[in-house]
């Protein structure tokens, strides 16, 4: 890393931190629903401006939850017992001038920016376990973990040409070849400076409560 990337990065370091915002997962309820256990949350804080301008400029964006149901033991190693994934991926399409939202129930397009939050960060009754398959005997509790992917790949590949030198502009596709142990090097300094920048990966988790089933009720230890 040279002199000009070193003070680039603490730039861009320094900029992040004051300017951040709070990024969270709160999750609004959990029930028995429909002979299902049923998880609501949203996010906070994740869909600023900058997310929004990257959009409008072309920059593909997913959004990635992971809920997992996992038994909770007192001396063992808690175990997992479901993983679900739920992916939206939203990018802005020029020839009608809207949003286009992917989820895997449908596509939609729309020109609402209030839509496109609301599918992006606002998760309503996801099913994780049928009710019969909880024990009453056991404690359970659930973990959330979103990831959000604000560049696609051909993105990132254009980016990293560009900052490395091989392209003139972004909008090269071709990669030249180099020294494998150099390109790693330029590689991981290019996602340390996407992250800081706002354009890497952002990840952010939450944990609930821990819980027992009675009947159809949720009872959860203080």
């Amino acid at each position: 890393m040279n002199r000009l990337q070193l003070t680039t990065f603490f730039l861009l370091l320094w900029f992040s931190l004051l300017f951040a915002n709070e990024k969270s997962i709160v999750i609004d309820s959990m029930a028995i629903k429909n002979e299902k256990l049923v998880v609501s949350l949203h996010a906070n804080g994740i869909f600023d401006e900058k997310l929004v301008s990257g959009l409008r400029q072309g920059l593909t964006n997913t959004f990635r939850y992971e809920i997992q149901l996992w038994e909770k033991r007192s001396i063992w190693v808690n175990n997992l017992i479901t993983t679900h994934v739920r992916e939206i991926k939203v990018y802005f399409d020029n020839w009608d001038k809207k949003f286009m939202i992917i989820t895997p129930e449908e596509k939609r397009l729309t020109s609402s920016l209030a839509t496109v939050k609301r599918f992006c960060t606002l998760v309503i009754d996801f099913p994780l376990v049928p009710r019969k398959d909880l024990s009453a005997k056991k404690r359970y509790f659930i973990t959330i973990k979103l990831v959000q992917k604000p560049l696609s790949l051909q993105n990132y590949r254009e980016i990293k040409n560009w900052l490395s030198g091989k392209a003139r502009s972004l909008k090269l596709k071709d990669i030249g070849n180099s020294d494998k142990k150099e390109e790693k090097v330029k590689t991981g300094f290019l996602k340390l400076l996407l992250s800081v920048a706002g354009f890497g990966d952002k990840i952010i988790s939450r944990k609930s409560e821990v819980f027992k089933v009675q009947g159809d009720l949720l009872i959860f230890e203080k």
